[in-house]
């Protein structure tokens, strides 16, 4: 009596200490242990001493012993008594699979059911023998999983059954066929977490199929069955995704703003202020998204879309005008990403510096650019600008940099084409004839203006003068003559005429030229150049009679010029 007490202790302690969602009862587990193992050593356990050796293997199953549990057992399988032989063989074959011996644990499920066909067990061993088959080879499965259920089992085992198929396939990414299997075990038997799995499954077997109404579908079902469920806010933001990228720009806002309001720790936060903010964004609400991408900033700022938020809050500030706010935020972003943001920023950076007229840091940013990125394109506004600004300084070089790579725009906005005078003169000046030339030339192609031809003309001739191209600045001090045939400009082409006959050797008929202009013209500007000229073309021509006299007037009458 004392062994049976002892033993039915042990067996009552081990059912006392059932595990639930894992977790054992250790002081319960210890004390059935105790008991136990006390009732196997007494002399007088006789027939008792095999139920608790049962009992022992139980216990040691249910905590997980698996290793020693089947050490035991194949000590003892020969001492277990017949009705509870099905039982123990079922927690080694279960012990089997926990070690991954699947081998071995088909082999006892097998004998388990061809041994015991009418006991609990067997049905036990059928089922656990699909987690078997579905931890071993997921392609085997579904049609273990039909002949299964064609045994008619429990309505519950049933539902677990078809749940572990439903994964087989999801893992052999057949999405088509595990779908429906997951919509039928939404309202099936099994416990609500489950449920809930499957629930969010068939939404990722229409994601995977880009299957947007099955998104939408799944998704809206899940978070109205299961809006607790740790997986909410990630149903949220996979409709959201599925919203947005169909534009319902309204809806995915709404779903967003879900779950930054019902689920403010919910991993998916940081996603949904970004979204959130691109939303805003796309529907031109530039402020809001701003905002936006300030809290996000606020609440990670280590986010991965830190460039991004930058680079918007940067845009944003830029559009405003708020061009110091622009600068630091823009800066942060190219900092942040450079490959995705350096272009864009910079962009805006040389734009906002542009209108606060900080040329120093203008020229550092657009030299910096052209440097880095050959092929991106400033604002034609801005290489005016700045080229221009250098050639009223005389820094020709540079007006000569900026202004030519204005030129290389095609129909670039809010420039006139002015430029490409200035552009030509520095060139000049540089002895860059050849692109002075072009840049003349391209000037002369789109004016209209009779007068501006005519001094881009005159330019031009002087160009050609100093390249030596004597027939060409005949031609166009000839045309110059043409179009305007009196006052200044007039007269600068017949100097013109002269400087092609000095340039051609013609001494004499230079100094003509230019006395004809002297004596036509009383012009502070031109009279007294064109005496200059006349008295170094007849000295050369060794007419210095002539040339004497040129030189006194222009001394008589000009006693100021300083070429005099």
């Amino acid at each position: 009596m004392k062994a049976e007490a002892t033993v039915r202790a042990g067996l009552l302690a081990v059912d006392l200490q059932q595990p639930e969602k894992g977790k054992i009862d250790k002081p319960m587990a210890d004390k059935a242990m105790a008991l136990l193992q006390k009732g196997l050593s007494l002399p007088e356990a006789g027939r008792w001493r095999a139920l608790a050796q049962v009992g022992i293997l139980r216990l040691q199953y249910q905590s997980g012993q698996y290793a020693q549990l089947l050490a035991d057992y194949k000590k003892l399988q020969q001492q277990v008594p017949e009705e509870a032989r099905a039982e123990v063989m079922l927690f080694a074959a279960n012990s089997q699979r926990q070690l991954g011996h699947a081998a071995e644990a088909e082999s006892i499920y097998r004998e388990i059911i061809a041994k015991y066909p009418d006991r609990e067990e067997a049905k036990d061993a059928r089922y656990q023998r699909l987690i078997n088959v579905y931890n071993s080879d997921t392609s085997r499965l579904p049609p273990e999983v039909d002949e299964f259920l064609a045994s008619n089992p429990t309505t519950e085992r049933a539902d677990q059954a078809k749940l572990l198929k439903a994964e087989a396939l999801y893992k052999q990414q057949n999405y088509a066929r595990a779908a429906p299997i997951y919509a039928e075990l939404r309202a099936s038997q099994l416990s609500p977490k489950l449920r809930a799995e499957t629930a969010y499954k068939l939404g990722w077997c229409y994601i995977q199929m880009k299957d947007i109404a099955g998104i939408v579908e799944a998704f809206s079902y899940f978070v109205q069955a299961f809006p607790d469920s740790p997986q909410a806010s990630a149903a949220f933001a996979q409709r959201a995704l599925v919203y947005q990228q169909d534009k319902n720009y309204d809806a995915a806002l709404s779903d967003w703003n879900m779950i930054l309001t019902k689920y403010p720790g919910a991993h998916e936060r940081e996603e949904a202020l970004q979204h959130k903010a691109l939303i805003l964004g796309q529907q031109q609400n530039a402020r809001a998204m701003s905002d936006t991408f300030r809290q996000l900033l606020k609440e990670f700022p280590k986010s991965a879309a830190a460039a991004q938020a930058q680079y918007y809050i940067g845009k944003t500030a830029f559009e405003t005008k708020d061009y110091k706010t622009a600068l630091a935020a823009l800066e942060a972003a190219r900092q942040l990403n450079k490959e995705q943001y350096y272009n864009l920023a910079t962009i805006r950076i040389i734009s906002s510096y542009f209108y606060l007229k900080n040329r120093p840091a203008l020229t550092t940013e657009v030299d910096n650019l052209m440097t880095t990125s050959p092929t991106a394109t400033v604002p034609g506004e801005i290489l005016e600008w700045l080229g221009i600004e250098y050639y009223n300084e005389k820094n020709y070089a540079a007006a000569e940099r900026y202004l030519g790579v204005l030129g290389k725009i095609d129909n670039p906005p809010n420039v006139k084409p002015d430029f490409w005078f200035y552009l030509g003169d520095a060139a000049a000046k540089l002895q860059n004839f050849d692109e002075a030339e072009s840049a003349f030339g391209k000037y002369l192609q789109i004016a209209t203006d009779p007068a501006g031809k005519a001094k881009v003309l005159l330019a031009l001739g002087g160009v050609k003068i100093a390249a030596h191209k004597a027939d060409d600045a005949q031609k166009i001090a000839e045309q110059i003559m043409i179009l305007q045939p009196e006052g200044r400009v007039n007269a600068e082409a017949r100097l013109l005429a002269g400087d092609v006959q000095f340039e051609r050797g013609h001494f004499e008929d230079a100094g003509k030229a230019f006395m004809g202009v002297a004596l036509l013209y009383d012009d502070p500007a031109i009279t007294p150049r064109a005496l200059q000229k006349a008295a170094v073309a007849y000295q050369r021509a060794g007419k210095t009679d002539e040339a004497d006299r040129a030189a006194r007037q222009l001394r008589e009458r000009y006693p100021n010029y300083a070429g005099g």
